[in-house]
């Protein structure tokens, strides 16, 4: 099945060369050739006209469409071949133009090869591949950023958030005003966005890997002093400390193994003076931290320190509302 638009008119035979010329009326049509290759649905261009010298010139314009929709869209916006024929109606005969809609009837064994490959490609593959390469490409938006925004630290998460949404916006303003954009133009979003996606995914797997890679087996050395809170281990959940009350002895060293028994990343960090003078603790620094600082799920660490006795908080630093606890030094 297809759907003609068919545009009739006369030129008076004076003025066929001014429509012929290269800013004429024929040369535009001819050229909207271009243009209509770009629309969704669009089949073929004919451009046709009588051949007599003299008296009035017939011209027929027929556009193709291979649904009733794709050929309403064309004829309800500009430019189209209808739109082109008023805008020189300065070289037509008042009151020739003709805008007929029509509907050809054929088999499908009258198509040729081509047409009938095209037709199986949208009525089959089509169907089938839209809608897998949309649920391949959310499966990725949810998983690289997941892995990405584990491996951002502070407040970068945030301002990845909210580049993204940025950059959502921008894109959602660029198509709203151009629904005429092709599908080149489209492809070329999504993939620049899977590009992205992709190479921030590896960026992460290759982070953790390389973190993990540095980590150290826990240390065996027992902690010195009475019972440490009911044991040596602090276990992490998803997101929560099993033990929110430890104890350790003061002036002496003090070592915890420390199980990540959820799927998140945690870590344990203790305050100094009542204070998480860093959004993030590292091993080694000031304040105690767990080594690693970062433990992946169901990895292992050590928190060794020796404090004065006190009171300290400690936490989470990946979930610093969720998981804390007060150590009890004496």
């Amino acid at each position: 099945m297809e759907y003609i638009q068919t545009i009739i008119f006369q030129i008076p035979a004076s003025r066929l060369e001014e429509a012929s010329a290269s800013d004429g009326l024929l040369s535009e049509l001819d050229e909207h050739r271009e243009f209509l290759r770009t629309q969704t649905g669009f089949r073929d261009l004919r451009l046709t006209r009588s051949i007599n010298t003299e008296g009035n010139i017939l011209v027929i314009v027929e556009t193709r469409w291979t649904d009733d929709g794709s050929l309403v869209r064309y004829e309800t916006n500009e430019p189209n071949a209808a739109s082109i024929a008023r805008k020189h109606r300065g070289v037509i005969v008042g009151d020739s133009l003709q805008v007929l809609d029509m509907e050809a009837l054929r088999t499908e064994a009258s198509w040729k090869p081509a047409e009938q490959a095209t037709h199986a490609r949208e009525r089959v593959i089509l169907p089938v591949v839209i809608p897998v390469g949309v649920l391949a490409f959310c499966l990725l938006v949810i998983y690289g950023l997941s892995r990405v925004y584990l491996e951002i630290r502070g407040d970068g998460a945030t301002a990845l958030a909210a580049s993204i949404a940025i950059g959502v916006l921008i894109v959602s303003f660029y198509l709203a005003n151009n629904p005429r954009a092709s599908g080149f133009q489209i492809g070329a979003i999504v993939a620049v966005a899977a590009v992205v996606l992709a190479g921030g995914t590896i960026w992460a797997i290759a982070n953790e890997d390389e973190t993990e890679g540095h980590e150290e087996e826990p240390q065996a050395t027992e902690p010195a002093g009475p019972d440490n809170g009911g044991g040596t281990t602090i276990t992490m959940t998803d997101n929560a400390f099993e033990q929110t009350n430890l104890t350790a002895p003061a002036g002496e060293e003090a070592v915890f193994t420390v199980v990540n028994d959820g799927a998140a990343i945690h870590n344990v960090h203790v305050a100094i003076d009542g204070d998480f003078a860093e959004d993030f603790c590292t091993t080694g620094g000031e304040a105690p931290c767990t080594d690693p600082a970062r433990i992946s799920a169901g990895g292992e660490g050590t928190l060794t320190f020796t404090l004065e006795a006190g009171d300290y908080d400690f936490r989470c630093d990946f979930h610093p509302t969720e998981m804390t606890g007060t150590l009890t030094v004496e």
